[in-house]
């Protein structure tokens, strides 16, 4: 009888999962630290603001003539958005890098949640890549300020496989060559 009670109190109690990389890290260790923007930032000029309000303001017409109220108002809404992140700079950060994951502001993620990274230049500024297995946040997004990229991509590729260009669905594609064909600003300034 007293086996059989060892053996129920033994299956009560649930077990601790650790995945190899958790078992690594040992000792928690800062190994890279940095301040920076939350995210990449250049103010836009005249022409942006225009080319925006221009192309809203014709879909809206549109979208008027077609009885589409719902869709008008998410595209109203998405514009003000698009406004706000081109006219607001952003906060400052707190990047850490530590033997158990990433620290970004408040926000920390395990390393085992994270799946790869790579390096790009986004609005002037040089942007870590770092996939993760979530579905949100897909991507975590590090502004470098202050800090070498090699000894960030040396750090880095400790715990995470680096790509050298990653892969890119169909819509970042068209999406992407939507932006280089037509530009919302002046690009011969």
């Amino acid at each position: 009888m007293p086996e059989e009670e060892k053996k129920v109190h033994q299956e009560e109690q649930p077990q601790e999962q650790f995945t190899p990389k958790m078992m690594e890290a040992g000792e928690v260790e800062t190994l890279l630290s940095w301040e920076g923007p939350s995210r990449p930032f250049r103010k836009k000029d005249r022409s942006f603001y225009t080319t925006l309000a221009i192309i809203v303001t014709l879909l809206v017409l549109i979208l008027f003539l077609a009885s589409e109220f719902l869709l008008i108002g998410t595209i109203l809404a998405l514009t003000f958005v698009s406004y706000v992140l081109a006219f607001i700079p952003p906060n400052r950060v707190k990047y850490k890098v530590s033997t158990q994951g990433i620290t970004i502001g408040e926000d920390f993620y395990f390393w085992h949640f994270l799946d790869s990274f790579w390096f790009k230049d986004k609005e002037g500024s040089k942007v870590l890549h770092i996939q993760t297995l979530f579905r949100f946040p897909a991507q975590l997004m590090l502004v470098l300020e202050g800090i070498e990229e090699e000894q960030v991509k040396k750090t880095v590729a400790r715990f995470l496989p680096f790509h050298e260009s990653p892969h890119k669905s169909m819509m970042e594609k068209w999406s992407e060559g939507l932006q280089k064909h037509f530009p919302l600003e002046n690009t011969h300034r």
